[in-house]
């Protein structure tokens, strides 16, 4: 059970998907809350990326209104209109500013948004908002994903226990390059907008910023924080004794929903944390880390459950980090495979290692003392197989 006071969700079936499933969601807070939003770097963005965009400028939102079936993106000046048009019929059901609504869009690019079904539903949507309906929209959110995403924690602000809940979804065009996904986070708690925008970068940089599924990054990205303060607390503030310990919560969820996502990788069997460690800069670290995460040959032997430490130490190389070959170790789990550059692998005691779903490849180059890591995925054969079908 998903419950934040002072928010409702609703997700129904508005005919936009053809199987049925839940397709339209929404989230309303019952005061209107701040807002900070994170979005897609991708040149081509989705018209309610381009709207939500502007309007998160304004600081406030009240109701974030999200489809799922339809991407609403390459849908032209026609594609625009239509996101501002879901959000003022969402306002004016609802009795608020429309400039307090958002829209959010995921799936299918380049078809226009069937909008008859999509007014025609918002009376029944906004009818059956509710405490206990986040999980709906949650599931209204979904295209490939197996599963539902949601973490919640407490924390204690003033004497009071406030809730920050978050939402996601993601499982395919997932690519370290913000937001790789959708995602909604809700709090009670009172923050000053400056410190909110602060603590959101922080954790989409430590947690959707470090995952890799395909290596593409989507037209509809969007990652957006809505505070209410109905906790009633005092505003927390960047360098108050309760933000560090705020942000720290936050980014746990965020790191949760994002090793979900990670998990549910189109077709995954495999979730491995890559950890470069040793190097003179941390963006030196970064840089390695993220091409062996995106290496189809690295991600591949994954699939194959193979200790084909070979193209570890290919892909860093060709990350554009100078480095000693001659001087890296290479560890699965802790057990070390290369000393030095030069194999000490001994398969029988690596192999049961690449057979469990989840576990940490370590490269250490001995040359600095920065690091950084990210989590990806293997790729599969029904990776191919839905990808290729996605359409059809």
């Amino acid at each position: 059970m998903i419950k934040i006071p002072g928010f409702l969700g609703c997700g129904i079936s508005s005919g936009i998907k053809r199987n049925g499933k839940k397709d339209l969601g929404l989230i309303f807070s019952t005061v209107t809350a701040k807002v900070a939003g994170v979005f897609t770097t991708n040149v081509v963005k989705a018209a309610p990326v381009i709207l939500g965009i502007e309007r998160v400028k304004g600081g406030r939102c009240q109701a974030i209104i999200v489809n799922s079936g339809n991407a609403n993106a390459c849908t032209g000046k026609k594609g625009l209109e239509d996101a501002i048009s879901t959000a003022r019929h969402v306002a004016n059901k609802l009795g608020i500013d429309e400039s307090l609504v958002i829209p959010s869009s995921t799936g299918v690019i380049g078809v226009p948004l069937p909008m008859v079904k999509i007014k025609n539903a918002i009376p029944e949507l906004i009818s059956k908002l509710s405490e206990d309906g986040l999980l709906d929209t949650t599931e209204a959110i979904m295209t490939t994903d197996k599963f539902p995403k949601f973490a919640s924690a407490q924390m204690k602000v003033d004497g009071k226990f406030g809730t920050i809940s978050a939402i996601g979804k993601g499982a395919g065009m997932i690519a370290p390059q913000m937001a790789t996904m959708l995602c909604f986070i809700l709090t009670d708690i009172n923050l000053d907008l400056k410190a909110q925008k602060l603590a959101l970068k922080n954790a989409v940089n430590n947690s959707f910023n470090r995952i890799i599924v395909d290596g593409d990054t989507s037209t509809n990205d969007t990652v957006l924080m809505l505070s209410n303060g109905v906790l009633e607390n005092k505003p927390i503030k960047d360098g108050d004794k309760n933000f560090r310990k705020f942000e720290r919560i936050l980014t746990q969820l965020t790191t949760e929903i994002a090793e979900m996502v990670v998990r549910d990788g189109e077709g995954a069997t495999k979730v491995v944390k890559i950890i470069v460690k040793g190097t003179r800069t941390e963006k030196d670290a970064e840089n390695i880390a993220r091409t062996i995460g995106s290496s189809l040959l690295v991600k591949t032997a994954l699939y194959g459950e193979d200790p084909n430490w070979g193209r570890v130490l290919a892909a860093a190389g060709r990350a554009g980090v100078k480095f000693d070959p001659l001087k890296v170790d290479l560890y699965y789990r802790n057990y070390k495979v290369v000393r030095n550059g030069i194999e000490i692998l001994d398969e029988s005691k690596v192999n049961h290692i690449l057979k469990q779903p989840n576990f940490p490849i370590t490269l250490d180059l001995k040359s600095g003392k920065s690091g950084f890591f990210v989590i990806a995925s293997d790729i599969t054969i029904d990776y191919l197989k839905l990808n290729a079908q996605y359409r059809t």
